[in-house]
Order: structure tokens, then sequence, then C-alpha cells
């Protein structure tokens, strides 16, 4: 690893060791930003610590999402100019290092990482259905967050739910 490393540093492809992008594929994820909100994402994040699952850069319009530990390319986002806003022009995901889910779990995941891990706004963590296990421990294999939970079926899950199943209380 390479470079600083201090959360006011704007990540670049060489802040951390990535992987080049294998084959992507698109899909359907739309979404519309504010000119701060794209001056935010452009600034993209380098990992602090090992609970950190993801480095994300921008170059040449597009957004990159590697994975930390692996340094595996998993989305490529690209941005257009359109008034006084910023829209995806595309969302791609690698199509062989990477887990892919469904077409309506794969938008959910890319708009919670913006705009819970680069914009910090408070979102909840979208979960897939049929994930088996501690939905608290699969948000953080993920995205090594602790934001609340939503099941794409619209159930909710609230950390306090969770401690209190997890404690017996």
């Amino acid at each position: 690893m390479t470079g600083d490393h201090s959360p006011v540093a704007i990540a670049q492809r060489g802040s951390w060791n990535t992987l080049a992008p294998g084959p992507m594929v698109p899909f359907p994820y739309h979404a519309t930003f504010s000119l701060e909100e794209y001056a935010a994402i452009r600034r993209g994040l380098i990992p602090q610590e090992m609970e950190d699952k993801w480095f994300v850069f921008w170059e040449a319009d597009s957004l990159f999402f590697h994975r930390s530990w692996t340094g595996r390319c998993v989305y490529r986002v690209g941005f257009r100019h359109t008034a006084d806003r910023f829209e995806v022009a595309e969302a791609t995901v690698s199509a062989e290092q990477y887990r892919r889910r469904s077409d309506r779990y794969e938008p959910a995941l890319l708009d919670f990482l913006i705009r819970g891990l680069l914009l910090r706004q408070s979102v909840e963590f979208p979960m897939p259905a049929g994930v088996a296990g501690s939905a608290g421990l699969y948000q953080h294999l993920v995205a090594g967050t602790g934001f609340p939970e939503r099941t794409l079926s619209g159930n909710r899950t609230t950390f306090l739910t969770r401690f209190k199943r997890w404690f017996r209380l």
C-alpha cells in the first residue's frame, strides 16, 4: 500500500494496491447527484483500518470500487454532467471476480456504498433475500459498517433488535 491514507486524502489509483478490472457487465443503476455530492464522490475512499472493505477512486469520469483486501474491482460507475447535476451514465459489475447478485440487489448495494460510505448519509444497508445467519455479520463482511439494515422485501431490522436477539434480552 502506498500514499497517504488520512481521511482528507483524495483517493487515486496508486493510493492502494489494486488489480486491473476484468470483464464487466452493465446493470441498471440510475441516480443523480448535486454538485456538492459529486465533489465528495470524486474524493473517493481510502481504507483506514482492517474493517474498511472498500477502496474507491475517481479516474477518467468514472468511479471505481475495489475490495480493499483483494484489490479486485467490483464496480465501475460512469458519470455525465446534466444542467446543475451529475447523473450515472453507466454502472458495471465484475463478471468474474465477484459473486454477483440480482439486478435488483446490485443497484441497492451500489447506492448504499455511494450514499453511506462516500457521502456519509444515514441510509439503510440493503439485505438480499435469503441470506442465512446474522444480518449484522453479512453487512460487516460486505461493507464493514453498522448501518441499520433493510431486506429487499421491505422488512427492517434495527441494531437494537439484532442486539436483543443476539444476547437474548
